[in-house]
């Protein structure tokens, strides 16, 4: 939605910017932080059963609906002119992760050189945890080993908690897996490894700078305003 003009400056304690604040700015500040703390970790949080990530999403899916007319008033005023295209940008660069994200995970599917690695590992874990207890056996996870490897590639995971079955699966061949595509050896789909690593970086920095784009926002009409960054008992935006 293109930016407007504003018809008239807002009053100090405006309902208006108020609504901003806390409607808007709030939830997408919480929410982007929560984006950079997986991003900075180079995890996509990405699904294979969706192929989709799961808790990095485009702008207005972080905000409650009944709250999407305050989005649009914050978008067509002139006080905010360029979060549009800034929030736009975020999005179009997600979109570009899911599809490099999209993209690899279809080039290991068809691999055979990579599904038969994976099974040659499940083999040699399960023969381990034939005499040790504290391997579980994955039994039904077997037959959907590769796609979960493949997601924990994409979202270099570094460890599984403890109460996933893979969890000593992965410990154990994380590296042999990361060591294959890294090296780009044997694997033909390096390269489009490397661009889904361009494009989480890219989307990390994305991120970071429009996080900071909206908390100075959100400090600039605070105090122009005197509006608390949070509602207070007495003033709570309806």
């Amino acid at each position: 939605m293109a930016s407007g003009t504003t018809m008239q400056e807002p009053p100090r304690h405006s309902r208006r910017v108020e609504a901003w604040i806390h409607t808007i700015l709030n939830p997408l500040i919480e929410s982007l932080r929560h984006e950079l703390f997986f991003l900075e970790k180079g995890n996509l949080t990405w699904r294979n059963y969706s192929r989709h990530c799961e808790f990095i999403r485009p702008i207005v899916q972080h905000l409650d609906p009944v709250y999407l007319p305050n989005y649009e008033d914050f978008l067509a005023d002139g006080l905010n002119v360029g979060f549009g295209p800034k929030f736009e940008a975020h999005d179009t660069s997600l979109s570009h992760a899911e599809t490099t994200a999209d993209e690899f995970y279809k080039h290991l599917m068809q691999s055979e050189d990579f599904k038969n690695r994976v099974r040659a590992s499940l083999k040699e874990y399960e023969l381990t945890a034939k005499s040790a207890p504290q391997y579980p056996s994955l039994g039904p996870e077997d037959k959907n080993l590769p796609q979960y490897v493949a997601e924990y590639l994409i979202n270099r995971t570094d460890f599984l908690p403890s109460h996933y079955t893979m969890h000593m699966f992965w410990k154990e061949y994380k590296r042999r897996f990361e060591s294959l595509v890294e090296d780009f050896q044997p694997f033909r789909e390096a390269i489009s490894f490397k661009v889904l690593d361009q494009a989480r970086a890219a989307l990390r920095d994305q991120t970071a700078a429009l996080l900071r784009e909206i908390e100075s926002h959100r400090h600039r009409l605070s105090v122009a305003y005197d509006i608390p960054f949070a509602p207070t008992h007495a003033n709570r935006t309806q």
